[in-house]
């Protein structure tokens, strides 16, 4: 399996993993094909989908969720969202149920590195957006030593952290470009809308309902609504803040395209100290996958290929399936563990190399 931008879907490739857009199936694993459903997946604004073709044969993606688990949290987001938009009320018991069930499987996998690469329709963001960063979220809790019940009233807290959204202009919320300082300060009002609606629901704890307030602060006091700081900031505002800034770096906006892992790992560093706290950003980064199974690299002797595996510690050293030598000809594929050929590293990520499995040509 690997992952390819849609510019490359050629029309013998088969769909690797399944695409859901408002909790439908659009296109199954196994769907072949592909180049059939290019226009129906750009006007739904999906970039990237997974495939499984002979040069990436064998190479599993492992993923923290299960589809089913992922697509059940999406539903209960959505339902959450419309229920509150319509009634004014919050669920939780459905939140909590979905939760148990992140946890659970969080458990489960709490040795793979992560990236979440959840493929799905732009209109999906923010239902998303909410699961995958309230599985980061959760992750990095399960490292600093968390105990469950602290874990869940985190992970409720951050999977409704965005609820104030429901407030915001829609047009404006997911415009195509800059927006306008009068605009940017009108969507900013979202921690406060959320954070006044979730004041209603007794049944949330305060921890919980914080997040939704301060997910936007730093911790040098630069961020927003209050300009809060330090320890003027409860430990779960700072793991969200981290969590949320990082999935949506490294997720695709209707404004710009996703950055790859190593883009945003390199902007949370950049950011220790004055946005985040350093030991948690150092605690998270330990947790991602810089180059995920299944990523097409380059490395920097010019080969191309695609991530096999991880070492584990080694997150910039991972084995890489070659497929394509410097000159772009193409041989019998093999492995190269960066572990053991240390002059060589990782050069850049590369999506956009066109692989023509069908004729065994590479151009």
């Amino acid at each position: 399996m690997r992952l390819i931008s849609t510019s490359q879907i050629q029309s013998d490739m088969v769909l690797a993993r399944p695409i859901y857009n408002e909790g439908r199936l659009i296109l199954a694993e196994g769907t072949n094909n592909l180049g059939r459903y290019i226009k129906s997946l750009n006007r739904l604004g999906i970039s990237e989908i997974y495939i499984e073709d002979t040069i990436s044969e064998g190479i599993d993606v492992p993923d923290v969720l299960t589809v089913k688990t992922r697509n059940i949290c999406k539903e209960t987001i959505r339902n959450t969202f419309k229920d509150f938009t319509n009634r004014g009320k919050i669920q939780v018991e459905g939140i909590e149920k979905s939760i148990d069930l992140v946890i659970e499987e969080i458990m489960q996998n709490k040795d793979v590195l992560i990236s979440l690469n959840d493929i799905g329709a732009a209109d999906e963001y923010t239902y998303t957006h909410s699961v995958s960063t309230t599985v980061y979220a959760l992750l990095l809790a399960q490292r600093l030593g968390y105990k469950i019940e602290m874990m869940k009233r985190l992970a409720i807290g951050t999977i409704l952290h965005d609820i104030g959204k429901i407030y915001i202009d829609h047009d404006i919320m997911f415009k195509e470009g800059k927006l306008t300082d009068k605009e940017y300060e009108y969507v900013k009002k979202h921690t406060l809308l959320g954070y006044n609606a979730l004041k209603s629901c007794d049944s949330l704890s305060e921890l919980s309902r914080i997040i939704s307030l301060t997910h936007h602060e730093h911790i040098d006091g630069t961020g927003y609504p209050r300009g809060l700081k330090g320890d003027e900031l409860h430990q779960f505002s700072k793991i969200v803040a981290i969590a949320d800034v990082y999935d949506a770096l490294t997720s695709t906006r209707c404004y710009r395209p996703k950055w790859s892992n190593k883009q945003a790992m390199d902007m949370l560093m950049q950011y220790c100290g004055t946005k985040f706290d350093t030991d948690l950003v150092c605690r998270f980064l330990q947790l991602i996958a810089v180059y995920p199974n299944g990523t097409q690299v380059k490395l920097t002797d010019g080969r191309v290929g695609i991530v096999k595996e991880q070492n584990p510690g080694m997150p910039l050293r991972p084995v890489v399936r070659i497929f394509a030598e410097a000159d772009g000809s193409k041989k019998e594929m093999y492995d190269v563990n960066l572990m053991i050929e240390l002059n060589i590293v990782i050069a850049e990520d590369e999506f956009d190399y066109i692989i023509d499995d069908k004729s065994k040509q590479v151009g």
